[in-house]
């Protein structure tokens, strides 16, 4: 994978975590492949759907985001895909329960046919307190 690619990546990744600490979930949703899967700490997935659903809900009011840390961006030889692995500090409160968590997120990114990156897979960590020591990546 091309330095110009993995930056591409580190982009987007930065985008994403700056729209959703903006609130502006239908720019988040179009960062998303139709036939992404989300799989939520519980393990349940979701699908794009769901999770533009969940956001706009009244279960869940998201507070602040931001991104602590990208720690892996790896893609194939082909250029065409590639996952990365990064950490957010995210607020917000789900179904009243206040959260101030951070997480572990996994991704994995295809670009498409218009040559634009997509998530097609992304896995959300159990959150932790910020207070806790955040995961070493060695």
């Amino acid at each position: 994978m091309s330095v110009f690619a993995e930056k591409a990546i580190g982009n987007l990744i930065n985008d994403f975590v700056r729209l959703m600490d903006e609130k502006d979930f239908p720019e988040v949703m179009d960062m998303m492949s139709n036939d992404i899967v989300i799989v939520r700490p519980s393990g349940n997935p979701l699908t794009k759907e769901g999770w533009g659903n969940m956001l706009n809900s009244e279960d869940v009011v998201a507070k602040g985001t931001k991104l602590v840390d990208i720690h892996v961006i790896k893609g194939s030889e082909v250029g065409d895909m590639c996952y990365a692995c990064y950490t957010t500090h995210s607020k917000f409160t789900y179904k009243g329960k206040e959260n101030d968590d951070i997480a572990v997120f996994v991704v994995i990114f295809r670009k498409g046919n218009d040559n634009k990156w997509r998530m097609h897979y992304m896995q959300r960590s159990t959150g932790r307190k910020p207070s806790e020591p955040l995961p070493k990546f060695n």
